[in-house]
């Protein structure tokens, strides 16, 4: 152990980067659809790959996506390629945390159209919904497991797998069915 014990660095601070204290307050009640949480699952410290984990909120719908690399490209390609599909009316705002792959922010705020805010450092609980997320997924990729070993068609079940299982939080329907219902919704109001 070094004498001074654990020194937490200052210097990668993401520039341009808007601090958890000015999102809404709405954010935190979960009652409104459209706010996002992402965050990296690692495998082993010398695999290049990770999984992107992006989490709905409100319903718990969960985006995995197997990731090359830990570049920040690599990073917002991914969310950009997942939440695309959805109305814009439906994308509010994602947090992250301060890691250097989500230093492509402002390309996923202008894509998107929604506004990306950032956590404090080593407060990885103002980020609840995804930590908890990571926490389920090593039910099935478990930590110290090389991500090598997990193809794009095993994270795409997993995925699944999570999105298909009914949830008590949404009175028993699958977050699959809840989001397929807000979306119509949406879609009425937005074409309307």
């Amino acid at each position: 152990m070094k004498k001074e014990g654990r020194k937490v660095r200052r210097s990668g601070k993401i520039p341009g980067a808007i601090s958890i204290d000015l999102r809404p307050k709405v954010v935190s009640r979960r009652k409104q659809y459209g706010h996002f949480e992402s965050d990296n699952l690692e495998g082993l410290r010398s695999d290049k790959s990770v999984v992107s984990v992006t989490v709905e909120r409100r319903i718990k719908k969960v985006y995995l996506t197997k990731l090359a690399d830990r570049k920040s490209a690599s990073k917002t390609r991914a969310l950009n390629q997942r939440l695309s599909h959805l109305p814009r009316v439906a994308r509010k705002t994602l947090t992250l945390d301060n890691g250097s792959e989500n230093s492509g922010h402002q390309l996923i705020s202008r894509e998107l159209g929604l506004r990306v805010y950032f956590c404090h450092a080593y407060h990885a609980w103002e980020k609840g919904t995804v930590e908890n997320t990571i926490g389920r997924l090593r039910r099935f990729i478990p930590k110290g497991e090389s991500l090598d070993n997990f193809s794009e068609e095993m994270i795409k079940a997993i995925e699944e797998r999570f999105n298909d299982t009914p949830r008590k939080c949404l009175k028993f329907l699958t977050p699959n069915e809840v989001e397929a219902k807000i979306i119509s919704t949406l879609k009425g109001h937005w074409l309307s």
